[in-house]
């Protein structure tokens, strides 16, 4: 009788444990078992790699990352893969070198990428204030439409593969795009008037959100006080195609942040003394079209 009762007990367990193969094989065979990843079956700590500012313009995108996820549970510990150039950016992220990244969201980027479809600054990013060389504020004064803007002949600086360069080709504003380091736009905006110099560009458009702490860096570059350009456009996360696994965690921490008013608590501890020194309601509003 005891035999028969632990023989009993060993028959349950190998019914469980045949139970939980014919489960794991079910999902395989559909498809299933690739959803569960480290995020969904471990509400705990996990790691992004991405990359970082030497500004310290990229404190609140990792912030709202990490403190969106918090709000679901997860601890994010970020990998920080140091500040690099836009282009080399892009190829560690389509090597998989880096996780995620924030990028202006754009049709071309939503074919190559995962869109992480929340807006990350409220728009603030598709508004623009000009970095300008200290002497020529009052070139600008006089500036009250795009039309008299394009009529100054005032020529724009981008890095290479920017979308301001979409945004400026579309409203027939001229520019120039800089190859190589993109930084050197600061320095090269320093130098004397380009009518006696090789300098082919007059000013280097930024975001609200950056200007300000940019200044801290390139002190003798002047914040044109005038005006304020501004398209309907704005940052979003991306992932590549082999973390398309965390886009629904994702999207569901962003939005569940901006519901709660976490963003907003976000963009007010990171952005509005910089916004309040940038005097926006005092300048002249220069609405850009946006290219779809």
């Amino acid at each position: 009788m005891f035999v028969s009762c632990s023989h009993i007990r060993i028959s349950d367990k190998m019914r469980q444990l045949i139970a939980l193969r014919l489960i794991f094989k079910t999902l395989f065979f559909f498809g299933f078992f690739p959803l569960i990843s480290p995020l969904t079956a471990n509400a705990d700590t996990f790691a992004l790699r991405m990359n970082d500012r030497q500004e310290g313009t990229s404190k609140y995108y990792h912030e709202l990352l990490t403190s969106a996820l918090a709000l679901n549970g997860h601890t994010l510990k970020i990998i920080n893969k140091g500040d690099l150039p836009p282009k080399r950016l892009v190829i560690m992220f389509e090597k998989g070198g880096l996780d995620i990244v924030w990028l202006l969201k754009s049709k071309e980027r939503n074919k190559k990428y995962i869109d992480i479809n929340v807006d990350l600054t409220n728009g603030l990013m598709g508004q623009r204030v000009l970095f300008i060389p200290p002497d020529s504020t009052e070139d600008y004064a006089h500036i009250k439409t795009v039309d008299d803007f394009r009529q100054s002949q005032k020529v724009g600086a981008f890095g290479a593969n920017w979308f301001d360069e979409e945004v400026w080709r579309a409203n027939n504003l001229p520019y120039r795009v800089i190859d190589g380091h993109w930084r050197s736009i600061y320095d090269r905006l320093l130098l004397s008037r380009p009518e006696t110099t090789d300098r082919p560009f007059h000013y280097f458009s930024r975001s609200v959100t950056e200007i300000v702490q940019e200044a801290k860096h390139y002190p003798k570059l002047a914040i044109e006080p005038n005006l304020l350009f501004k398209y309907d456009r704005d940052f979003h996360f991306y992932i590549n195609e082999e973390n398309r696994h965390l886009k629904f965690i994702l999207e569901q921490a962003l939005r569940k942040a901006k519901k709660t008013g976490l963003m907003d608590k976000l963009i007010q501890k990171h952005f509005a003394e910089q916004l309040k020194s940038l005097k926006l309601e005092n300048r002249v509003l220069l609405q850009l079209t946006t290219p779809q």
